[in-house]
């Protein structure tokens, strides 16, 4: 080898000088040992660097803005050396050009980088970066093909390189739709508005448009006229088929008069206003073509009947039923027919033929009963006496429509249900189904609703009727929403607004477009949830009581901002329309009356509360939750009265059964007032036993911290070594918390050094999270509420579950085998290791050992999930709900040697994440943590600190000795976010 080539090494890492590192590069150009060598030094450099991931985001995955909207892509796991190699490598081949080609003096040739010599632009968002964002028309054909723009121009990338213009070449990418590369550079271009914006392009075109909206909100929080961030704001909303908000959008980037984008925004936004308004008037102009056909007038064309195929099933129903004469049922043989072939089968031209063979001179007095029901003009009095005339006539159809408008199905539900399947039609089939699902609702059975809901989905499959399947997934969101499983809430009320949309069913869109933003606010996606509400409301801008809720809900998300000129501003706008609020209104009143009093809020509040009490509509759960709502008001201006009102919300929420959602939520921000007018007293010794009372266990009396948080406000409470107490309250945060270090004051910390380890009880959204407590101590999240069996002694009987074998469309690097294993353990390795499998072999064992993919995808869980080999139908997901399936009958310990397990999701009325799961269903304790971890050092460090416990030592103090010991050997610092649950 010669002196040129032992010096590559020192040319990849910038050792050489200018002079010697020009002469390497010629020689390089001409010697094949030295390429190979570079390549090989290259590939050590891309392997040397830290994962994309760690780069582009903080360690703990909830602890900046930008780290939560990158949580909305599927995450895979980091426990492989060579993840994100692929795009490191493609990084360095543009690097190699640097080296193997001679420099050229000048600029870099915009043309060959940017496109900018091309008549037409290949990207339809816009770049930030100024030498590519000159104006051209957008070429749609171009923009669809594989690589837009051919290859990279590798000599003109090595000239940016060697500028250290990360921007540009991030830019260069794009335009040629390498997203993932551009990923790359952008990750090292700091954290601009105008990088930002380019992040946000990037999940633009990886298809995650809620983190692009986040993202692209946040810039405009900092930069309001920032044009490229408008711009692709815009084309965020469009993609996800917000029409009347995107064109919004655009119209603020026409407004910045933008040579050429100012024009085709301007195009852009009007093509949208008139898409929304021709939807709207052919919705409009569908129901009062059924109003006539109902008061006997003509049949619809055909046209408007193919694009409103389930309004005019529903509009043809009832003119079945009150047709009086032959003539006019014959007359209704064309509607049928053409929905028949719109829609498959033949269930409504035999409706039309069932009708036919009536008497309809002796059905006609009947018929005439159920239209006045239909113009509500039939007293409620006379509807027994119809029901029993139509029984006794044996008028099935005309007695299903009764029972379903008069809403006594749920009474009379086995009788509506037979009719459905004497009728075969699967119109009513579904309908019985749904009808069904809410009576179980009613009945406190939601767990029996979701599954009779699930096998009425399922049949949509077969023979497809969108409004009532559109319907069906609506009812099956909420119940989910109702349930906190907002992950699968999101996914069956996306399915919905595709049913209704494709129905043509425009007057359903809005409460769906309601239910959606709820949605996302539950999931922390406000910048989504918001541009639902704006939706909704840019459709219908003179509807009062669309104004007033969506005005209500914008303040309650304003509030989880701490942004509180904005949340007063939006309540005022609330009030202004009807003069009181929704709950969630009332709530963010609440919260507004502590931190931006304004005169009048008693009675705002007392009125709101009055209304939604008297109104009838509101269940016992909700009940619950308005009373916190005036206990958590009143406990700010008369502790005493406050409280008492708290304490009945307590007992209100007692009553319900646990799965009741809003009953839970009653109960623990309920607890957050009485402990946080504790703190606000000083009566920390009063707050220690309200932490106790909340976990219904008594808590232990030494080396053990507890901490709260809500909006603005703080509160730790402690016992050091000699069980002496000690608090702390402030209520001066101004931004909502983010990370959790610092967040336990120095006073508090000291006290409780000289324990040997600290059980910490930590209420949501603080449980769970890496960093509450230094490293240096030994400590550990307790959850007294999740009742394990006391440990069996440790029979041995170990199960492990390694070398899964995930599924492919996951594009998981497969993780280093491991073999820790010994003779009596259970292994459950390669096809076996699916979930199902898991699950019961789980319930048997004393340990659990489990060495697999973690991933944080919000579209299976808002809390992390383990990836396992595929069943046979294709499910993967060891998820929270998947372990709250199986009892753990040996009190097991639990490790989870997988990437982000112990990632919890953003609640605030209960801890919700793996670790959680395992302790209710029994485990003793688990081990995970919130980051990704290195797939070659995860196997040592778990099976480290096994041994230490089998040798006796105590959780805590097990996981702490050893890492300390991790971190004096050089140890990778992701130990530190490795917690241990009790």
């Amino acid at each position: 080898m010669t002196d040129a080539c032992q010096r590559v090494h020192a040319l990849v890492d910038g050792e050489l000088a200018p002079e010697e590192a020009h002469r390497i590069r010629l020689h390089l150009a001409t010697c094949a040992v030295c390429q190979e060598e570079l390549a090989r030094a290259l590939q050590l450099k891309a392997l040397a660097q830290p994962p994309l991931s760690e780069r582009a985001a903080p360690a703990d995955g909830v602890s900046s803005s930008s780290a939560r909207s990158r949580r909305f892509l599927p995450r895979w796991s980091l426990r492989s050396s060579q993840s994100g190699l692929l795009v490191l490598m493609a990084a360095a081949v543009a690097s190699a050009a640097f080296f193997l080609l001679p420099l050229r003096w000048g600029a870099p040739h915009a043309g060959l980088l940017w496109l900018t010599d091309m008549p037409s632009r290949p990207l339809e968002p816009r770049l930030s970066y100024p030498e590519a964002d000159g104006f051209r028309p957008y070429d749609t054909l171009r923009a669809g093909s594989a690589s837009p723009a051919g290859p990279v121009p590798l000599g003109e990338m090595a000239r940016l390189e060697e500028a250290g213009d990360m921007r540009g070449l991030a830019a260069a990418y794009l335009l040629r739709g390498r997203a993932d590369e551009a990923w790359a550079y952008l990750a090292r271009a700091g954290d601009s508005v105008d990088v930002e914006s380019e992040r946000a392009v990037v999940q633009l075109q990886r298809g995650d448009l809620a983190g692009a909206l986040e993202r692209l909100d946040g810039v405009l929080v900092r930069a309001p006229r920032h044009p490229q961030a408008q711009w692709n704001r815009g084309i965020a909303l469009e993609r996800l088929g917000l029409a009347a908000a995107a064109a919004g959008a655009l119209e603020e980037v026409a407004a910045l008069g933008e040579p050429g984008w100012a024009d085709e925004a301007r195009r852009r936004a009007e093509a949208l206003r008139a898409r929304v308004a021709h939807e709207r008037e052919q919705g409009q102009a569908a129901q009062a073509a059924g109003e006539a056909l109902l008061a006997g007038g003509a049949l619809p064309p055909v046209e408007q009947i193919s694009r409103h195929p389930g309004t005019f099933r529903l509009y043809l129903y009832d003119a079945l039923r009150v047709a009086r004469t032959v003539e006019q049922v014959r007359a209704l043989w064309p509607l049928a027919e053409a929905l028949d072939a719109r829609q498959g089968g033949s269930g409504l031209r035999d409706a039309v033929r069932a009708a036919e063979a009536r008497d309809l001179r002796l059905r006609a007095p009947l018929a005439e009963q159920y239209a006045r029901l239909l113009r509500r003009e039939l007293p409620s009095s006379q509807v027994p006496q119809l029901l029993a005339q139509l029984r006794s006539a044996r008028e099935d159809a005309l007695l299903m429509g009764v029972l379903l408008l008069s809403g006594l199905v749920a009474e009379n539900l086995e009788e509506y249900r037979a009719l459905a399947e004497s009728s075969g039609d699967p119109w009513f089939l579904l309908l019985a189904g749904h009808e069904q699902a809410k009576a179980l609702v009613a009945e406190g059975e939601p767990p029996k609703a979701e599954q009779r809901l699930l096998a009425a989905v399922g049949q949509c499959q077969g023979q497809p009727v969108a409004y009532r399947c559109g319907l069906l997934e609506r009812e099956l969101g909420m119940l989910y929403l109702r349930l906190h499983r907002p992950a699968e809430a999101a996914q069956h009320t996306q399915a919905a607004w595709r049913w209704i949309r494709g129905d043509g069913a425009w007057w359903l869109e809005r409460n769906i477009l309601l239910e959606l933003a709820q949605i996302a606010r539950f999931r922390k996606q406000g910048a989504l949830a918001q541009a639902y509400l704006s939706e909704a409301l840019a459709r219908e801008p003179d509807n009062c009581e669309l104004w007033q809720f969506v005005s209500s809900n914008s303040a309650a998300a304003h509030m989880i901002a701490l942004q509180l000129d904005e949340a007063r501003r939006d309540l005022d706008e609330a009030l202004r329309c009807s003069g009181t609020l929704t709950p969630s209104g009332l709530l963010a009143l609440a919260d507004l009356a502590r931190l931006r009093p304004a005169p009048g809020d008693a009675e705002r509040l007392a009125q709101g509360l009055a209304v939604l009490r008297g109104s009838g509509k509101v269940s016992q759960a909700e009940l619950a939750l308005l009373t916190h709502i005036e206990g958590r008001f009143l406990v700010e201006r008369e502790r005493g009265a406050g409280e008492a009102v708290l304490r009945r919300s307590l007992s209100e929420a007692a009553r319900l059964p646990r799965w009741n959602v809003h009953a839970r939520k009653a109960r623990a921000y309920s607890y957050t007032s009485l402990l946080m007018a504790a703190g606000r007293a000083g009566e920390y010794e009063r707050a220690y036993g309200l932490l106790a009372e909340e976990q219904e266990a008594a808590l232990p009396t030494r080396c053990v911290l507890g901490a709260a948080v809500d909006d603005e406000r703080t509160l730790v409470v402690a016992r050091d070594a000699q069980g002496q107490l000690d608090g702390y309250y402030d209520a001066s945060r101004a931004v909502p918390l983010e990370g959790v270090e610092g967040l336990i004051p120095a006073k508090v910390l000291t006290a409780l050094r000289g324990c040997e380890q600290v059980a910490v009880v930590a209420r949501p959204p603080l449980h769970g999270r890496a960093g509450l407590l230094p490293p240096e101590l030994a400590w550990s999240y307790f959850l007294p509420l999740a009742r394990a069996k006391a440990s069996t002694g440790g029979t041995g009987h170990r199960l492990v579950v390694a070398g899964v074998e995930p599924p492919a469309g996951l594009s998981l690097a497969p993780l280093t085998p491991w073999t820790s294993t010994t003779p009596g353990d259970t292994l459950l390795s390669g096809a076996q290791a699916t979930p199902t499998r898991v699950l019961e072999a789980m319930a048997r064992a004393d340990e659990v050992e489990i060495h697999a993919h973690g991933l944080v995808n919000l579209d299976l869980s808002e809390a992390s999930l383990v990836v396992l080999s595929p069943e046979a139908d294709g499910s993967y997901a060891l998820t929270v709900r998947d372990v709250r399936s199986q009892r753990l009958e040996s009190a097991p310990l639990v490790i989870l040697a997988a990437c982000r397990a112990a990632h919890t999701a953003p609640s605030y009325h209960e801890p919700f994440s793996l670790p959680v799961a395992f302790l209710e269903m029994g485990a003793r304790a688990v081990l995970a943590a919130t980051v990704d971890i290195p797939d070659a050092q995860a196997g040592p460090f778990f099976d480290a600190v096994r041994h230490r416990l089998r040798a006796g030592q105590p959780l805590a103090q097990a996981l702490r000795d050893e890492r300390v010991e991790w971190l004096k050997r050089g140890g990778a610092d992701w130990v530190n976010a490795v917690l241990a649950f009790e």
